[in-house]
């Protein structure tokens, strides 16, 4: 009798098995855009809604298990998707089951990295063994690190409401940094740092510019002496080397380069149109290009690592020669300042010298709230790690027997712009009461201050005492003029 019930348990549970059924799942994003790999399928067994499995799909999207007939739960998740349930009955012969996912509002930043190219046509090698890093800037964290990149491709998908700083590194390269923003100041989706580049960006929008994929060509320029680096050329007004409010953005982006790339000086190269005596032009654009380093310094480069040279109309970018009729834009393309490596040390070839993007960004950071809180207390950390002004403990400042002067009607000279501000200023606390010079205020209709420094007798003196003087304290600071108490320029 015992023999007969262990024969027929072991056809009971021989029968259990025979009756398993193979189920085949496939997981695959919405209106066939493809299949989903790394998406984890739990599996639950009802009425009971005991828990029969937990799989993973492959590069298909595919997963694969035995199932008693019955019926169960699918719970499939996915980073950047909406969870999804579905409900499937089981029979005795092999089930499929069809899992669409839709994606939550973002975009797929699909990217290949490659060699920089003079031209389109130019055939370039794709660039592996690369350090990727993407921080997200609104979170404050670390998003993606990829260190020796085995691939010339990678994959990353930006999520709404942030902004994202990518740097893309390799010893013997010009480090890359690129900033997107998803639905964040304005913007639906601005990648800034690959739109200029070719083929740029392809934007393939859905769903009212809320989802979709930007693909990209990423090109990584090599370290080389004489090597012109790819920035935006930096503009002049006519006759002028004052830093206009458009040159200071650039310069802002050639100072975040230099600090992205350590190991590199650079030759900042100032140009002028044809127009005027060839000898003043030569020493016009040197004053230029002399503004401009002393603002990148003003930012906290080393002046060791940057030089100025003014080219004149020597190195014109078109046909306006000297005795040739061109338009205002056209003498604008050579009124210009361009950027070339000088030098390089190991430092720009070799990656364990390199800080983490974090390390970067946390320290420019700390540095704008420096500049913010004015250095003129002492400077304390708190406990989550940003500065903060100890007003307790202020620094000794210099004062003023001089005070603000109101620019009047009778007032006819060139000065230095240095700051506008809703509110007075005390002349007895502001720092730039030390430098000497006579300090001046103007009122606005709208009842906004705006405030400048020395009186000149001619924009060449002006200038030479705002680039050797002011320019690192004040970067923004520029040179204009009064008639009778109207600004002119």
């Amino acid at each position: 009798m015992k023999g007969l019930f262990t024969f027929c348990l072991f056809c009971l549970c021989n029968a259990t098995i025979l009756a398993q059924t193979t189920l085949d799942g496939y997981v695959f994003e919405q209106n066939n855009r493809g299949y989903l790999s790394d998406a984890l399928v739990s599996i639950f067994q009802l009425p009971e809604n005991y828990v029969r499995g937990e799989f993973v799909t492959d590069r298909e999207g595919h997963f694969s298990t035995t199932l008693a007939p019955g019926k169960y739960r699918l719970v499939t998740k996915r980073d950047l998707f909406y969870p999804r349930m579905d409900t499937i009955e089981v029979g005795t012969q092999k089930s499929y089951a069809k899992i669409e996912m839709q994606r939550k509002p973002g975009y797929i930043f699909d990217a290949t990295i490659s060699e920089g190219r003079d031209d389109a046509s130019q055939i370039v090698d794709a660039v592996s063994g690369t350090r990727i890093e993407i921080f997200n800037r609104t979170n404050r964290k670390p998003e993606l690190i990829l260190l020796d990149h085995p691939n010339a491709f990678f994959q990353f998908t930006f999520e709404q409401g942030n902004h994202y700083t990518i740097m893309i590194r390799k010893p013997g390269y010009i480090a890359k940094r690129i900033e997107a923003r998803v639905n964040v100041e304005g913007c639906i989706i601005c990648v800034d740092g690959v739109r200029d580049l070719n083929p740029g960006v392809t934007e393939v929008l859905t769903a009212n510019n809320s989802m979709g994929t930007l693909l990209s060509n990423i090109e990584l320029e090599k370290v080389k002496l004489d090597k012109r680096i790819a920035v935006r050329n930096i503009y002049y007004d006519f006759n002028k080397w004052d830093i206009r409010k458009d040159a200071a953005k650039q310069l802002d982006k050639v100072v975040t380069l230099m600090r992205d790339n350590p190991g590199i000086s650079m030759e900042l190269g100032s140009h002028t149109d044809s127009r005027g005596d060839d000898e003043y032009n030569t020493t016009l654009s040197q004053n230029r290009a002399e503004a401009a380093v002393e603002y990148i310094i003003g930012q906290g480069i080393s002046r060791e690592r940057i030089n100025a040279k003014g080219y004149g109309e020597t190195q014109l970018a078109n046909h306006c020669k000297n005795g040739i009729t061109c338009s205002e834009d056209e003498h604008q393309l050579n009124r210009r300042t361009e950027l070339r490596i000088t030098a390089f040390t190991n430092d720009a070839l070799e990656m364990a010298r390199w800080r983490s993007l974090e390390e970067i960004i946390r320290e420019e950071e700390f540095d704008a709230e420096l500049k913010k809180l004015g250095g003129a207390t002492e400077i304390k950390i708190n406990a989550n790690g940003k500065p903060e002004a100890n007003k307790s403990t202020p620094l000794p400042t210099k004062t003023a027997s001089i005070d603000w002067k109101l620019i009047t009607s009778k007032f006819s000279a060139y000065t230095l712009y240095i700051m506008d501000s809703e509110t007075v200023l005390n002349a007895n606390t502001t720092s730039f009461s030390n430098f000497g010079q006579t300090m001046m205020y103007q009122k606005d209709k709208k009842g906004n201050y705006h405030y400048y420094l020395g009186t000149f007798a001619n924009a060449e003196s002006a200038s030479k005492f705002l680039t050797k003087e002011v320019l690192a304290d004040y970067p923004k600071a520029q040179v204009v003029q009064f008639k009778k108490g109207i600004l002119v320029k």
